[in-house]
């Protein structure tokens, strides 16, 4: 699902300012802390037997450490720890987010290892939705993203030249508890070229079939009634053009890609869900204005969920307050006969 990553942040800062509290420089050591608190108003359906219902969250709020070392003029260290609390839940469980260390070259790219999003999954699949601040819950987001991989037990190699740019993505796979299945590790390979405000996207992946730790597939009720399965691969392609001008800056995106299901069940694996989806959003002085448009053909994953056709559209509006404050609104319909995932979405975000 849709969620806020290392790559919506990154945007949101671009169009906002970045917020950061450097603890500690001297010439070859930094320390840095970032912190977003986020409190929000979600109304959401989220099933189909009981009315759309409230919550004041604070999920999307973290606490970021950054510390880098220099070792010679080509070569630096970097490590980075993230940390999820929920300040508005009551004895919230306080969880960990991306996890990575790592060595970048000027010349010869970044290897890192960790727990983070692919490569993959920052460039590719959240390229329509990369400047969302809403949050919502695990299970629903502001549209139904493409599935690329895990983020546990992960080695990731990325490397820019010129306007080239590309990442390759290797996370492990426990096996299941039982032996009768194998072990799925996972690959993903991406690449983008850049000229001017263009962006151009493509990759492929292969998906672990089970978790780092827990040895489950994906087997949640809600996702399932969303003809979300598990799956074995991904492909896809995408494009985002940035126009600057006296009336401000729009950003276009547009994606379009294939899971391929995975299922022990051999009528509902090897099937294809398509995605086509469009993006466009605008900033202008103080105010973001931003819509999600798409179109999921899903493939079937059980004998009581067959195929359908899901049409999305969501919508946000950011007002930037200054110094890292932004109040929000939102509201996402996933197309669902039923309604489920529908939701509104009102916030404020404030980033140290």
């Amino acid at each position: 699902m849709m969620k806020k990553t290392a790559i919506a942040l990154g945007i949101a800062a671009m169009a906002f300012g970045a917020q950061a509290a450097e603890v500690f420089k001297n010439d070859d050591t930094s320390v840095e802390v970032n912190i977003d608190l986020q409190f929000y108003n979600f109304n959401v359906v989220e099933s189909t037997t009981v009315s759309a219902r409230n919550y004041l969250l604070g999920r999307g709020s973290q606490i970021q450490l950054k510390a880098s070392k220099i070792i010679d003029a080509d070569l630096t260290v970097f490590g980075q720890f993230e940390a999820d609390p929920d300040p508005v839940g009551d004895n919230a469980t306080f969880l960990t987010d991306d996890i990575k260390f790592g060595l970048k070259s000027k010349t010869w790219g970044t290897l890192q290892v960790g727990s983070f999003d692919t490569y993959m999954e920052d460039e590719l699949a959240e390229i329509v939705g990369s400047f969302l601040v809403t949050q919502g819950t695990s299970k629903f987001g502001m549209g139904t993203e493409m599935t690329v991989g895990n983020d546990g037990r992960h080695i990731m190699y990325s490397h820019k030249v010129g306007d080239f740019a590309f990442g390759l993505d290797y996370t492990q796979s426990s096996d299941a508890a039982t032996s009768a299945t194998d072990t799925s590790n996972a690959f993903a390979y991406t690449g983008s070229y850049t000229i001017g405000g263009l962006k151009l996207v493509a990759g492929a992946s292969t998906i672990a079939r089970y978790t780092s730790d827990t040895y489950l597939a994906t087997t949640d009720s809600t996702l399932i009634k969303l003809n979300i399965g598990l799956y074995r691969e991904a492909k896809g392609f995408g494009a985002s053009y940035t126009l600057d001008s006296g009336l401000g800056k729009t950003r276009f995106a547009a994606l379009t890609g294939t899971n391929l299901s995975y299922s022990a069940t051999a009528a509902y694996d090897n099937l294809t869900t398509t995605y086509n989806n469009f993006s466009v959003n605008h900033t202008y002085g103080p105010w973001q204005v931003g819509y999600i448009g798409g179109v999921r053909e899903a493939a079937a994953v059980s004998s009581s969920y067959a195929a359908a056709t899901y049409t999305e559209n969501a919508v946000q509006v950011v007002y930037d307050l200054g110094k890292g404050a932004r109040l929000y609104a939102a509201s996402a319909n996933l197309g669902s006969s039923t309604g489920l995932g529908n939701s509104t979405e009102v916030g404020f975000l404030m980033s140290f």
